[in-house]
């Protein structure tokens, strides 16, 4: 017996030992609330910040280290009739900004969803402003509408960033946790109904967050090119992410998981180069002469003024890329009077760029072959592997539009057009890159995920980014800040919802 006793006590003992070291390593961390948010961007937090202004205990997951993602980079918001566009005396209507978006789109666009965001703008706009962010609108370019809402500075922060610094401070006002350095991972179902979300902290620990409503905000797939490859028309190896921020379809996935449908898979193409926004950027958005890998003209140049189109010219093209052809009187003119075509505001319209040169040398110095620069066009043109003679002509006659005031090949207006004639010559390679993706899961008017047969996915929104169907093929940029204008919008519309769902079942 007393063998027996010991031999039962060495066993408590051992097994004792073993959970004792298994509860030292296995650090889940478990957590309630009412929503879950995944993804602190401009969809995610106003989707956290709208479902506790109605009440909701929210946990918001963010990726990152600090709460932003792209949102950070962004300028403005689309709107229409709000009070500051009335005191510009601008009177574009929901009505005529829904038409002109649809048709852009060819119909493509999930014609009640646009209707919904476009007419809820308005309102957007003001409660943001009651979250203490301020605007101005402006106008992105000659060729678009008059519907770009910029965020205004706080605190020294600048536009998108400002946006996430306001909504942040809110989140806190209304004791919404945000776990950083924590991705979701999956979601969690019981008896087939959206509980939860699992995610996993910086040091590998599991993270489960039991909710009754989960919100998916992830921001897209920009930094995924596999994803790129498989459901977008575009090749993923020849298409360029703008900025790095590890966005890659985590709540896409989520959602297909749980049954939800896609569509409208697309890329937010702009021009670019792969040295950012120094003055070689700058001048892949400018309208200088631009000729495809045979030295031949290919488009309207003025297409730049529309970014998204001009990512599309660009892509298009034999090799996806063009070459900026100028001259030094074009460099002259963009020292001393600034660039024709600003970069939103990040480089705005008129900004002066007198190192374009010297950055030029500096990348040739380097061996970099995406820049040339010569005292004749036909070395140009060997240096960037195009046949001199076609080069030639080509420059030749574009000089002489300029000269008769006509335009034979594409219609543009020469008053717009510069010289390429005088001093040394140039050679920027223009490449299409991208600032975010388009299409994903689709929702219904709720924000909620519905699946192949239209029905809602009870207790899972998407927001933002990870929505499909807002386009047809291309951005609407003609509506400027549509992608942010939908982030808040979507997020906003999402969050009371999702607490009208909490309280009703329904």
């Amino acid at each position: 017996m007393q063998r027996v006793s010991k031999k039962f006590l060495s066993f408590v003992f051992t097994f004792m030992s073993f959970m004792f070291v298994f509860s030292a390593y296995a650090k889940d961390k478990v957590y309630d609330a009412d929503v879950v948010v995944v993804g602190a961007g401009s969809s995610g937090l106003s989707a956290a910040v709208s479902a506790a202004e109605n009440g909701a205990k929210v946990i918001v997951l963010e990726k990152q280290d600090m709460a932003g993602g792209s949102s950070n980079l962004a300028e403005g918001l689309f709107a229409v009739e709000t009070d500051e566009l009335r005191l510009k005396s601008e009177r574009l209507t929901p009505q005529e900004a829904f038409k002109h978006s649809m048709e852009f789109n060819h119909f493509r666009a999930d014609a009640r969803l646009v209707h919904l965001y476009i007419n809820e703008s308005k309102n957007t706009i003001n409660w943001l402003k009651k979250q203490g962010v301020e605007f101005d609108p402006v106008k992105i370019s000659p060729t678009e509408g008059f519907t770009w809402h910029l965020v205004k500075d706080k605190n020294g922060i600048h536009h998108g960033a400002s946006l996430i610094y306001s909504m942040v401070q809110k989140a806190d006002e209304l004791g919404i946790k945000v776990l950083y350095q924590t991705p979701g991972k999956k979601l969690i179902m019981k008896n087939g109904k959206i509980s939860g979300v699992e995610g996993e902290d910086a040091k590998g620990n599991k993270v489960i967050v039991n909710a009754k409503a989960v919100i998916l905000a992830t921001g897209g797939f920009p930094n995924n090119p596999d994803m790129v490859s498989k459901y977008t028309r575009f090749d993923g190896k020849t298409v360029f992410a703008t900025a790095p921020l590890e966005k890659t379809g985590d709540g896409i996935d989520m959602a297909m998981s749980a049954g939800a449908d896609t569509e409208g898979w697309g890329l937010m193409l702009h021009p670019g180069t792969h040295r950012p926004l120094g003055p070689m950027f700058a001048m892949t958005w400018q309208p200088s002469l631009w000729v495809n890998k045979f030295g031949k003209r290919i488009v309207d140049e003025d297409v730049v003024y529309s970014f998204a189109l001009a990512g599309n010219a660009v892509e298009r093209q034999n090799g996806h890329f063009v070459w900026s052809i100028f001259d030094d009187e074009t460099v002259k003119h963009l020292s001393e009077k600034g660039l024709d075509n600003g970069l939103g505001v990040l480089i705005p319209l008129g900004t002066k760029i007198p190192g374009l040169v010297d950055e030029i040398k500096g990348e040739i110095a380097k061996g970099n072959k995406d820049v040339a620069m010569s005292s004749s066009i036909a070395d140009l043109a060997k240096q960037i592997g195009v046949d001199p003679a076609t080069l030639t002509t080509t420059v030749k006659n574009y000089n002489s539009y300029i000269d008769n005031n006509l335009d034979p090949e594409f219609d543009r207006d020469t008053r717009g057009m510069t010289h390429v004639k005088t001093g040394n010559f140039y050679a920027v390679k223009v490449l299409p890159y991208y600032f975010v993706s388009l299409g994903g899961a689709r929702i219904n008017e709720r924000m909620q995920a519905i699946d192949s047969n239209d029905q809602a996915i009870n207790g899972l929104y998407v927001v933002g980014c990870d929505v499909g169907g807002l386009y047809g093929d291309t951005y609407t940029l003609w509506a400027s800040g549509s992608a942010f204008g939908f982030a808040a919008t979507s997020g906003r519309l999402a969050g009371a919802d999702a607490v009208k769902y909490i309280k009703t079942g329904k």
